[in-house]
């Protein structure tokens, strides 16, 4: 791996670090993590929708098959069933916007703990900072679509929503790309300490980086498609990353990677 032929001793001996002082949760995790397998399906199912999160994804998920559907001309223009779908995707855009009242918050609290001594700080800057002003934005989309504000403002706020978005999203991708190379430096260092024979603990340690290296990596897949939609905002829809079939089927593919992630988290 060309990670590690560039990994530096003092690099090694930080990771090294982290990986002992990490040891101690990981018996932790994984006995929440058969505790939630274990549960009934209906109970799970439950504790997800319980989250506002949770809905979200669904409504996405519907919003964006309608918009594949649509866009994929399975279903003629001239027929009552397309305009039906249209009217059901508009609505759901709608509702979805009315789940993030409040959710910047959120990022306004993970910028509270952020440093701007590391360069992971300063991506994280861009990566909440973008993704509060975007949320905190669309409460004003929302106000706009439900009637409340005049639909005059719409073109100007969805501007800025988009860029915030877009920011934020480079931010993000950033920020998990960082990540990933931390833990395959973590595996790296296991790996090497273990050469002769690895114990079933380092073996577990070195599996539960891994998983956490490809969900780090669905992630950064995620945000590049639903970057892929902002940055078409942000063009208007012009160009040849605006196809509509394209877009829709971003759309669709982030809606199924966050509800797989919320679902296992709830």
């Amino acid at each position: 791996m060309e990670l590690q032929k560039n990994l530096s001793p003092d690099a090694e001996s930080h990771a090294k670090a982290v990986v002992k002082s990490s040891g101690s949760s990981s018996s932790i995790t994984s006995t929440n993590s058969r505790a939630k397998k274990e549960r009934d399906f209906t109970d799970h199912l439950e504790a997800y929708l319980a989250r506002r999160d949770g809905v979200d994804k669904l409504l996405k998920i519907a919003r964006y098959s309608s918009k594949v559907i649509l866009a994929s001309s399975v279903v003629s223009k001239d027929t009552s069933l397309y305009k039906r779908l249209k009217d059901f995707e508009a609505s759901v855009g709608v509702s979805r916007k009315a789940f993030r009242l409040g959710k910047f918050i959120q990022d306004y609290n993970a910028l509270k703990q952020i440093s701007l001594d590391s360069t992971e700080g300063r991506l994280g800057i861009l990566a909440y900072g973008g993704e509060g002003i975007y949320y905190f934005v669309e409460q004003f989309t929302w106000l706009i679509k439900a009637g409340l504000i005049d639909k005059q403002y719409a073109a100007k706020l969805q501007k800025i929503s988009a860029w915030c978005e877009f920011i934020g999203y480079c931010g993000s991708i950033s920020l998990k790309s960082m990540q990933i190379l931390a833990l395959r430096e973590k595996q790296y260092v296991l790996a090497s300490e273990g050469e002769s024979s690895i114990s079933s603990k380092d073996s577990a340690e070195i599996s539960q980086l891994r998983e956490k290296q490809v969900l780090k990596l669905v992630s950064v897949i995620q945000d590049f498609a639903d970057g892929l939609m902002a940055l078409s905002d942000i063009l208007d829809g012009k160009g040849s990353i605006s196809s509509p079939l394209l877009l829709a089927s971003a759309g669709l593919l982030s809606a199924l990677i966050s509800t797989h992630k919320n679902w296992s988290s709830s």
